[in-house]
């Protein structure tokens, strides 16, 4: 029993030494491996550390714990190197085995520095995520101990705050710093006490309170130079230059952070790098050094771009986009802009984002595109109006506020612990409670006093602010009675000058000489018929004004061609304009007849007040009105070269009974009543006048108007005589002159199939030969051909007693070309692309004859003439010619290059406008619109001095460019 026994005891002891030396292997193995990391993290050559961690990392001996910490130091060097993505990836895979294998504490600190690589990257919110998580575990696990992870919580409420500072989040972030305040205060040190401060500067820096931010950061200077932290010294510097930079305090700013730069510079911290270089990008943008600007802003662009600095990135994006605007390239803007949108959208970057509206809102107007740029400022302000409402000061009252109940909250606290650890010592715990009481009381009265300050000053800063209301309510009204008075000495001069010429050509006749010559008393008649009109004018205007007032103003919406009022417009208009020397224009893009639902009488009325204003207020240049239809409503814009207005003038343009100044109504005339019943009038049609000016140089007036567009004009071809055939067929020979082989054959084949007989010719003398030989009923001649245009086509032909009809068949449809063509004496004019029912309705009255070849009897009506003659249109097979077209391309292309190399502009132009009649015939939209834009170009550049040659040679390769695309498909 007793050597049983021995044998027992022999085995435990034994197993206990076998045990004791496991526990050894492992707990050396330990040892050695956080030695290994210790000098792995000391190496200079960071690539050679990554070497020497893949290798550890491979060992056998090493465990899941010890992988995850080798991950984690891999993270670490990846961010000293900038390569955050590499980071990011080592980084997760620690996380995912720290996961599997039940190791959460290992966990929550592979999700701190994934935070803070994403941070660094500028992916703010899955930074965040990855902090919160972090902060979870550490929230979870403090236990009874309050000492416990203290740190790391107060650390990771830091980082929150940054991020949501950054996020653009002033008031979570408050609330992160409210938290980990006390924190620091109780358990950190010096170090971690001014790296808050820092942190908190910072924010002040992002909400506008410059003052106090750079009175914290010059402390903080200071600390960090006794502390003799270098990085944190250059750091604080680049805040502080910010500081300056924002203030307006240029010099200063440039000064701090030239010397934050020079120090990252030396020592090779390139994301700071990239933020300093934007910065200074962002100062000379301040200051209008556009070289300057570009120049930072490029460095900025390549280091953040290397490093995966994505906010700095996107600002650097920014920062080139104003220097480019400012330096009048806003193309390029453009496209700089586009792309810090695209990173800040990325990365969720809200304050980029919302300055970014303002300059993508002003690079649009630049390029005329108001609606988008009025979008775009209407975004911006509103951010801006709920970042300015976010009350400041309230929320630092509150801050103050929750930290000093959490000081309370603290006491609290620790007397419930002397309470507990006290418990036999009665009269001590008594003393506190009482000391507590009086602490808690005291405290209560401060607090008292300090609501009872606050409130006052709220009171006074109401009477103040009540007191600068009526004061500005009496300006007003002060105000409001001099426009009075002034309108009405504008009214009596107004009145009593054709009043004054009435009453004397009236008494000349009645007191005059009976034998007085009659062609006298005609003369005397016409003044005081004249100015009896503009005496019934003025009064009609003060009572529509009144109407509109007293709600009694009604409309009368009836249908209206466009068409008609653009020639009545013109026939207005030309003639004024010519007696003083300007160029009177009307734009426009309309299909025509083109009908609309509107007071037709009110919608004229606006534009003769604003074409007539237009002419009168310019000495020299043009005025022009331009029409176009977008999203059911139309749109005239009213330009001129003249006087032009102020920003103080601009903006009371509108007022009732108001010019730009009073010396207006002397040098020009008029009372003031024109403008402000025409933007009446047109919020009565539920539209709106838009007026931009600048002094000087000229106006623009904007009239936006909804209405119902009617789609169905064929009741509108008031030019196609009724007609009525037993069996419809178009027979009779009718001469094409056109000079581009695509379109020749595609509107042969569309007068063929209508059972025309075509006779083609490829330029205007070809015509002429062709006309005289074969006497076609009916001839359709383009404007720009070769050798001969059309033009002087038809002049020649009418020279030579040709007398049949002539159409102009051309892509030159604005009114003012149209009108031109009408006046050298054309019959008509046909739009390219062509329109089926309008082109149709004008064969129809040359060519419609019965099967018998015979006048028409009884049968189709002139609108079923033409849905029939459509309906054969649209059956017609063009497939082949539409591929014959794109095969063709290929010539122009070269003829494009060819033309563009060797700057001949002139065949550029024509070879586009050729190309842009083309593209329309076939449906190629781009294409047309990149053609028709090269065109518009060159004629206005050769009327310049120095024509853009790199203009013109980057819109001849988007050209070349889309039709590489059509190749392509």
């Amino acid at each position: 029993m007793m050597e049983r026994l021995k044998q027992i005891i022999l085995l435990f002891f034994i197993f206990t030494l076998a045990n004791l030396g496991s526990l050894n292997t492992v707990w050396a193995q330990h040892s050695q491996l956080q030695k290994n990391l210790q000098e792995i993290n000391l190496q200079v050559d960071k690539n050679q550390a990554l070497l020497e961690l893949s290798q550890l990392i491979k060992s056998p001996a090493i465990n899941a714990a010890d992988k995850v910490a080798i991950l984690q130091q891999q993270g670490k060097v990846f961010f000293t190197l900038h390569q955050y993505n590499q980071g990011i990836v080592v980084v997760q895979q620690a996380k995912e085995i720290a996961i599997q294998e039940k190791l959460p504490s290992l966990a929550a600190q592979a999700n701190k520095m994934l935070g803070i690589l994403l941070y660094y990257k500028g992916e703010l919110k899955p930074a965040l995520k990855a902090y919160q998580t972090s902060l979870a575990y550490y929230d979870d696990n403090q236990g009874s101990d309050v000492n416990t992870y203290a740190i790391e919580r107060a650390n990771l409420l830091n980082n929150i705050a940054l991020v949501y500072t950054s996020l653009g989040q002033p008031n979570l972030a408050l609330v992160n710093y409210q938290l980990a305040g006390p924190l620091y205060a109780r358990y950190g040190n010096e170090t971690d006490k001014v790296d808050v401060r820092y942190n908190i500067a910072v924010l002040h820096i992002s909400l506008k309170r410059f003052d106090s931010a750079i009175d914290m950061l010059k402390v903080i200077i200071k600390k960090r130079q006794q502390f003799k932290d270098g990085h944190g010294v250059a750091t604080a510097r680049a805040g502080l230059g910010v500081a300056y930079k924002d203030s307006g305090q240029f010099e200063l700013g440039k000064e701090n952070i030239l010397a934050a730069l020079e120090y990252f510079q030396q020592h090779g911290y390139k994301h700071d790098i990239a933020s300093q270089l934007h910065n200074m990008s962002e100062i000379y943008n301040d200051t209008f050094d556009i070289e300057q600007a570009m120049f930072y802003g490029k460095q900025a662009l390549a280091v953040s771009k290397a490093v995966g600095h994505q906010k700095a990135y996107a600002g650097s994006l920014q920062s080139l986009a104003k220097a480019a605007f400012y330096s009048g390239e806003v193309r390029l803007a453009a496209q700089y802009i586009e792309r810090s949108i695209a990173v800040g959208k990325k990365i969720d970057y809200q304050v980029l984002l919302t300055e970014n509206l303002a300059i993508s809102a002003l690079i649009n107007a630049s390029q005329q595109k108001f609606s988008q740029a009025l979008v775009q400022q209407k975004k911006y302000q509103n951010r801006y109006l709920q970042a300015s409402n976010s009350l400041l000061n309230d929320k630092l009252a509150e801050f103050e506020s929750v930290q000093l109940n959490q000081k309370i909250v603290d006491l609290e606290q620790r007397r419930k612990l002397q309470n507990l650890q006290s418990a036999k010592i009665k009269q001590q715990r008594n003393l506190i409670i009482l000391a507590l009481v009086l602490i808690l009381v005291v405290v209560f009265f401060i607090y008292r006093r300090y609501l009872e300050k606050r409130l006052t000053q709220e009171l006074e800063f109401r009477v103040k602010q009540r007191t600068r209301e009526l004061e500005d309510l009496t300006d007003e009204l002060a105000q409001a009675n001099q426009v009075k008075s002034q309108f009405l000495a504008n009214m009596s001069h107004e009145i009593r000058t054709p009043l004054t010429a009435i009453v004397g050509h009236a008494e000349a006749i009645i007191y005059g000489d009976t034998d007085t010559d009659k062609d006298k008393i005609q003369e005397d008649i016409a003044v005081i018929h004249g100015n009896s009109l503009h005496l019934l004018e003025l009064i009609n205007d003060i009572l529509d004004l009144s109407r509109i007032e007293a709600n009694k103003f009604e409309l009368e919406i009836q249908p209206l061609n466009i068409a008609e009022l653009i020639q009545d417009l013109a026939d207005t208009f030309t003639d004024q304009a010519q007696q003083k020397n300007l160029k009177f224009t009307i734009e426009h893009q309309l299909s025509l007849p083109f009908i609309i639902q509107v007071d037709s009488l009110r919608l004229k009325q606006i534009l003769l007040n604003l074409c007539a204003n237009a002419i009168k207020f310019t000495q020299k240049g043009q005025v022009i009105l331009t029409i176009t239809w977008q999203h059911e409503q139309l749109t005239f814009t009213v330009s001129d070269t003249g006087i032009g207005l102020s920003k103080d003038h601009l903006a009371q343009i509108f007022e009732i009974f108001t010019q730009a100044d009073n010396s207006i109504s002397r040098r020009f005339g008029g009372s003031g009543l024109g403008l402000s019943l025409s933007n009446q009038l047109a919020k009565l049609m539920a539209g709106n006048i838009a007026v931009t000016s600048t002094l000087g140089k000229g106006s623009q007036f904007c009239l936006t108007l909804p209405c119902q567009h009617i789609n169905d004009t064929s009741n509108a071809i008031d030019d196609v005589p009724p007609v009525e055939i037993a069996d419809l067929s178009f027979s009779g020979k009718i001469l094409l002159a056109e000079d581009h082989d695509d379109n020749r054959r595609l509107i042969t084949r569309l007068l063929t199939s209508l059972g025309l007989d075509v006779i083609v010719a490829s330029n205007g003398k070809e015509a002429v030969q062709l006309c005289l030989e074969h006497q076609p009923k009916l001839i359709l001649l383009d404007i720009q051909m070769p050798e001969m245009d059309g033009v002087e086509a038809y002049k020649t032909l009418r020279a030579l007693g040709c007398h049949q009809p002539i159409y102009a068949l051309t892509a030159n449809a604005m009114s003012h070309e149209v009108s031109q063509y009408l006046a050298v004496g054309f019959t008509g004019h046909l739009k390219k692309p062509i329109e089926r029912k309008n082109f149709i309705a004008t064969l129809a009255k040359y060519f419609t004859t019965d099967s018998q070849g015979q006048s028409p009897g009884q049968g189709l009506t002139a609108s079923e003439v033409i849905n029939k003659a459509e309906q054969s249109l649209s059956q017609v097979d063009l497939s082949d010619l539409i591929v014959e077209f794109k095969c063709n391309l290929n010539n122009d292309k070269r003829e494009l290059q060819r033309y563009s190399d060797n700057d001949e502009i002139e065949k550029l132009a024509y070879l586009a406008h050729r190309l842009a009649g083309a593209a329309q015939m076939f449906g190629f939209a781009e294409l047309n619109q990149a053609a028709q834009e090269l065109e518009l170009i060159i004629k206005r550049e050769l009327v310049a001095d120095k024509p853009d040659q790199l203009l013109i040679s980057d819109l001849t390769h988007c050209l070349v460019d889309e039709i590489y695309l059509i190749e392509q498909q």
